[in-house]
């Protein structure tokens, strides 16, 4: 790269990313924005990607938050050396239709506010001349788009991010549903040899592609292992290859995320002009209707929460730390795997579980009600297409997820857009099975391959027991489906305690954290002991906002997280399931520490813990010793509390833990 380049590409405040004749610039910097078509001056104020304009209004109770048009504007310079390039312009996601102009030209529309997409620049940008991109963006509701409604907020906004592309005329192609442009399909996988099938998809406008061969290059660590390559280019700009790989280190899972590096390259007249570098992962995995889920022949009961993309202070507009320090809390929690619901998420999302080994379940945001329009179905298809293409080559992902909650509360049916769904998913990828959320009895759960169920015995509803009495009437109706619990949860806020154990109402303002606590203790003891389940994902990891929300102590939010919505605080109940699915980092944790003002002087002193037998102490005093029960739980009943304060400490040979109570009486 030459200095006037550098100097171009700092003077817009901006980093190049130089892959040979490829280079991805980062356009995140610079943007002026505003609300509605035109604004004034006045009204027109800078920003920096990701961005969302509902930071503000969307996270506090306001149904009306703003759903409509803004504007995003940015000059682009290209300088006189790129004449020649190509020029493509990679949005990340933006919330929910979007609309590109450079200098006022029309170039396209995207509509689904959670995959990338990307449009080509080169018929609208004159290297050495300066331009103008817009992108207006709006999310307004519409029903020809999904998600048509959620309990969730929608936030408006380029809350992931945008970057330019440039390239040689011939390249592998960028703009296929925005993907890499190349796919690796493993199969017959085992510890004694793997088949990769490689394909990658050429692109070219003023030239041919005669001349291009395309190789395929798989490292471990920095050992090549192989190399194939081809120069036979399909009609349709494909290059297919084969390779076999023997005695493979498998991906396997949270204990050892192993990952090879695959590198496709493309050459024209043998100079190489583009490639692509992606890591693999190999594994093989199914899932039986009795004996549950396996990885790698192994069972592997997946363990894992929901969560959404919201978080205080940045609503959706996250950045590389704040996933890292999802997925830090995730995996303390003891989690090997997260439904990333309602939406396809953040690319980076699925690059970090990929590395640490979680396994991800994504799904398109084909939520709640179904309206039978052409346009909507077709919206549906698409943004199938861009899920499955986009994050094709993750080891991390395991299947597609198909829809969640899809009642037939009105008159148009969704079995028949379902089934479409899974027939497009197997077309597209063969490789992986299909699955939905299904909170109700109806022909679509045994569509796809694999059916998990949102159920809240305990919070909507009294009795607790019938969580595993439902489980096993369903299991028995329908013995042949391979089912799972893909919700379950209770509200809790931190700062409401109580002494008692009083069920709340759900819709209430009263969400005392001893109840969510009490409720998770009694389904895992259901859910532990159904093997035949897959998988069991809790609602949720984190509070988040819902506009519609009018419960709990703050409007507008769901706080069935095991985590408050700024991630400072950990829930009771995140120590319990640390207890039972954690069990390398050793500790004790005393239950109810918050309701520190106690009315009764005698209590129960509750513990979780995945380190054995642990002595209680109060005030010095010793209390004996209690051992854990099936699901980690340590009690001690009857505890007489000293009037005043009481210092409560619980040891074992591992760590200990304390908090104090003050009794009055």
């Amino acid at each position: 790269m030459n200095r006037f380049i550098i100097l171009f590409l700092f003077s817009l405040g901006i980093l190049s990313t130089c892959v040979f004749a490829v280079e991805v610039i980062p356009l995140n910097e610079g943007w002026n924005f505003h609300r509605g078509f035109q604004a004034p001056a006045s009204e027109i104020v800078k920003v920096t990607l990701p961005h969302t304009w509902n930071a503000g209004d969307g996270m506090f109770g306001n149904a009306d938050y703003y759903r409509g048009l803004c504007n995003y504007s940015r000059k682009l310079s290209v300088p006189a050396h790129y004449r020649g390039k190509r020029f493509f312009l990679k949005v990340m996601a933006a919330q929910t239709v979007a609309d590109i102009f450079i200098d006022h030209h029309f170039v396209m529309q995207h509509k689904g506010g959670y995959t990338a997409f990307v449009a080509e620049l080169t018929d609208f940008l004159v290297p050495g001349t300066e331009s103008v991109l817009e992108i207006r963006v709006s999310n307004a509701q519409t029903m020809d788009i999904a998600p048509i409604c959620g309990d969730f907020n929608m936030f408006g906004g380029l809350y992931r991010g945008v970057e330019l592309l440039v390239t040689e005329d011939v390249c592998i192609e960028p703009a296929y549903y925005a993907s890499s442009g190349v796919f690796f399909t493993q199969s017959d996988v085992s510890e004694k040899k793997a088949h990769l099938k490689i394909e990658a998809l050429l692109s070219a406008r003023e030239t041919t592609v005669t001349g291009c061969e395309v190789e395929f290059q798989l490292y471990d660590k920095e050992k090549l292992l192989c190399r194939v390559a081809s120069a036979e280019v399909g009609e349709d700009k494909k290059v297919v290859m084969d390779m076999v790989l023997e005695r493979p280190h498998l991906w396997d899972g949270v204990k050892d995320p192993y990952l090879y590096k695959g590198v496709v390259i493309l050459r024209k007249d043998g100079k190489e002009i583009d490639r692509r570098e992606e890591e693999i992962g190999f594994r093989y995995f199914h899932a039986d209707a009795e004996k549950g889920f396996f990885l790698n022949g192994k069972p592997y009961r997946l363990n894992g929460v929901n969560r959404h993309q919201d978080r205080a202070e940045r609503a959706s507009a996250f950045y590389p730390q704040d996933h890292d320090e999802d997925l830090d809390l995730m995996q303390e929690m003891g989690c090997n795997a997260v439904r990333l619901c309602h939406y396809p998420q953040a690319k980076y999302m699925h690059q970090q579980m990929d590395k640490r080994g979680l396994v991800a379940w994504v799904e398109i945001p084909f939520v709640n009600v179904y309206v039978n329009n052409p346009a909507y179905d077709e919206n549906l298809r698409l943004q199938l297409k861009e899920l499955i293409l986009q994050n094709y080559n993750h080891p991390c992902i395991l299947f597609w997820g198909l829809f969640n909650e899809i009642n037939s509360g009105w008159l148009d049916r969704p079995s028949r857009m379902a089934a479409e769904l899974h027939a497009l998913a197997r077309q597209l990828d063969s490789s992986r099975p299909t699955m939905g959320a299904s909170n109700q009895d109806d022909d679509f759960n045994g569509f796809t391959d694999l059916i998990a169920f949102n159920k809240y015995f305990g919070w909507y509803g009294d009795n607790m027991d019938d969580m595993g009495r439902w489980i096993d009437r369903e299991h028995a109706a329908h013995p042949e489906r391979k089912m799972g619990i893909s919700e379950y949860g209770a509200g809790a806020c931190v700062f409401q305690q109580a002494d008692s154990l009083r069920h709340p109402e759900p819709w209430g303002q009263w969400h005392p954290e001893n109840w969510q606590t009490y409720y998770h203790v009694e389904n895992w003891k259901q859910l532990q002991e159904r093997e035949f389940l897959w998988c069991n994902f809790i609602w949720c990891m984190f509070d988040f906002s819902a506009a519609g929300r009018r419960e709990g102590t703050i409007m507008g939010r769901n706080d069935k997280g095991l985590v408050t919505y700024d991630r400072k605080i950990k829930k009771d109940a995140f120590y319990f399931y640390k207890a039972n699915w954690n069990q390398e980092d050793k500790f004790v944790y005393i239950a109810g520490k918050r309701l520190v003002n106690r009315t009764r002087k005698t209590v129960d002193v509750q513990v979780f813990s995945n380190s054995g037998a642990a002595k209680l102490y109060i005030n010095g005093k010793a209390y004996g010793t209690a051992k854990p029960d099936s699901v980690n739980v340590l009690e001690w009943k009857g505890i007489v509390l000293d009037t005043g304060e009481n210092r409560i400490e619980v040891r074992n040979k591992y760590g200990a833990d304390c908090c104090v109570w003050i009794c009055p009486f």
